[in-house]
């Protein structure tokens, strides 16, 4: 959406494409990170992000690709979806969406990997989180400790991390087939995340 408006502006105020050419590799990172699907326009745009994603990304996205270990020439759909999005995501889960920001709008070499380093960090710390709530949503019911019932599991943690309760709702999911709610606390309010299974409305 952020593209396609600076492409209506490029064109309302007379510059060529090639002058937004350069935001493609930032595209199709977002296309494959939201797994938007890959078909009509959004298939050509993310088949030219990842050439330019391949032969020249920006600093701030050529960091990423070094912290995770990836052949900076041999990107792909996958790659993005399980190791380069997910890494990017943490930091608005974690700490704060900007540090994000300032790591896609570096511009040079060593500021971007001391802010990659950071969000490879909050994604780790991610990591260790959602496995220790995901344990503790399972426990809840299988103990029969939380608000499920047959139709639904609705689980409730005044203490959990608000950016990971929708990895955990989805994995919740995945071992009970239910739709479900996982619920915690966030300002004095209660808030969180619902996934549901196909099928069900």
């Amino acid at each position: 959406l952020g593209f396609k408006l600076v492409q209506a502006y490029a064109m309302k105020n007379g510059m060529p494409f090639s002058s937004i050419a350069p935001l493609l590799d930032l595209l199709v990172v977002s296309i494959a990170s939201d797994i938007v699907p890959l078909v009509g326009e959004n298939r050509i745009l993310a088949h030219y992000g990842l050439e330019l994603l391949n032969r020249a990304p920006s600093k701030g996205l050529l960091s990423i690709i070094k912290i995770c270990g990836l052949n900076k020439h041999s990107i792909t759909i996958d790659d993005i979806v399980f190791k380069i999005g997910p890494r990017i995501n943490a930091a608005g889960r974690m700490e704060s969406g900007r540090l994000a920001v300032e790591l896609l709008t570096a511009e040079d070499a060593h500021t971007a990997m001391s802010i990659g380093g950071k969000i490879n960090d909050n994604n780790n710390e991610r990591k260790s989180i959602d496995r220790e709530i995901t344990r503790e949503a399972l426990e809840m019911v299988q103990n029969g400790t939380c608000c499920s019932s047959q139709n639904a599991v609705i689980v409730y943690g005044k203490d959990w991390n608000k950016g990971v309760v929708g990895i955990v709702a989805s994995r919740l999911v995945e071992a009970f087939y239910k739709p479900t709610f996982v619920l915690t606390r966030s300002n004095g309010f209660v808030t969180g995340s619902a996934r549901s299974v196909r099928g069900f409305d």
